[in-house]
């Protein structure tokens, strides 16, 4: 089969090859999925440039990506799953859990210090065929699309990002509008937030923000460059809540200046969601007494998704009309183009890029 893979521990084209693999044989209790879409994350970006943050978790060589949907190929003998059939629209939860940790039985799996990333520490979906546990498959309604379902990882991590309190009625502030960003975006319309900013250091992006808002006729939203006037959009900020500062702050660009004008613009007894990665593994609080401690802030590490709440609530939402297709903004019928598609994310001419790698038609006639 065709796959991506990671070969050596370098940069871009000199590090991933897109060439062909053995195919992966499901064991007895795997679920071997034919994938239909798959999407490209920000960690896949982090692998493809070879970042600091991940290279003690990816051991060249390794098929990568962990955003996707399609059908079931094989299932194992001993996969105890009667609800799964061969044909079945899927997706499926890439963090593997040891299951016996004090974390996995008091319903914090995703926390799980044993776990296992496919697409970082297995192989991944950025192939023709993965191999899943079966109990990490999640069965899709036909009512998802394709383009869609491909991202329902990363979806997650937006639904999770922002559920961490009730959205109703509170402002809402989104450091970093690329794709998570604006997954979370929507979210929050979608669950009633009364205001919704977003701040990112590129003005391609705040636009994308910008057009996103009057598509959807959205009263209250507000959208700043911090690179240019990042003392501008504090007092703005201020002014649009009456002085009191932003309910939640989603933090979603691992950037220590997005970290530091989130601090500042949470209210007291406010809440940070800290999803972003950073490109190494540090990064400076500039007024930690004040912003952190003084506000009484409640700081929320975000990683992967709850299992299985989140995916239950991200499936909830998008029955109950989130409209997050837009997102996708470049799709490639071959895994073959992948270093055009990563060419374009750094471009920042897409948020979201999905390929296919047999093609849409083909993946379309699948779907029943």
């Amino acid at each position: 089969m065709q796959a991506v893979v990671k070969t050596a521990p370098a940069d871009g084209v000199a590090g991933t090859e897109v060439r062909d693999c053995p195919l992966p044989k499901a064991g007895p209790e795997d679920v071997l999925i034919r994938v239909a879409a798959a999407g490209v994350c920000g960690t896949d970006k982090h692998i493809y440039h070879w970042d600091p943050s991940i290279r003690d978790r990816v051991v060249p060589p390794r098929i990568y990506g962990h955003e996707f949907c399609g059908f079931v190929e094989e299932i194992g003998d001993r996969a105890r799953r009667s609800d799964l059939a061969v044909g079945d629209y899927v997706s499926a939860e890439m963090h593997i859990v040891c299951g016996h940790c004090p974390q996995c039985r008091s319903g914090n799996g995703h926390v799980c210090p044993n776990t296992i990333v496919y697409g970082l520490e297995a192989d991944g979906c950025f192939a023709e065929f993965v191999r899943v546990p079966a109990t990490n498959v999640i069965k899709l309604d036909a009512s998802v699309p394709l383009r869609v379902g491909a991202f329902l990882d990363a979806l997650g991590n937006a639904v999770h990002t922002t559920q961490v309190c009730d959205l109703a009625g509170k402002t809402v502030a989104i450091t970093g509008f690329g794709a998570i960003g604006a997954m979370a975006a929507s979210v929050a319309e979608q669950s009633g937030a009364s205001t919704v900013i977003v701040s990112d250091v590129n003005d391609h992006a705040l636009e994308v923000a910008r057009r996103w808002a009057a598509a959807r006729s959205l009263r209250n939203f507000h959208a700043f460059n911090t690179r240019s006037d990042a003392a501008a959009a504090k007092k703005s900020i201020a002014e649009i809540t009456d002085g009191v500062g932003v309910d939640l702050v989603c933090e979603m660009s691992g950037a220590a200046s997005g970290i530091n004008f989130g601090l500042d613009i949470v209210r007291y007894g406010g809440d940070i969601s800290l999803l972003g990665l950073p490109a190494g593994h540090s990064i400076t609080i500039d007024d930690y007494t004040r912003n952190v401690i003084v506000k009484g802030v409640t700081l929320h590490g975000i990683i992967g998704r709850r299992m299985y709440s989140t995916w239950q609530r991200m499936l909830a939402l998008l029955a109950g009309g989130l409209d997050v297709g837009w997102i996708v903004q470049a799709t490639y019928d071959t895994l073959g183009d992948f270093h055009g598609g990563m060419a374009k994310l750094d471009r920042h001419e897409a948020l979201k890029i999905v390929f296919f790698p047999e093609g849409e038609a083909a993946a379309q006639k699948r779907l029943r």
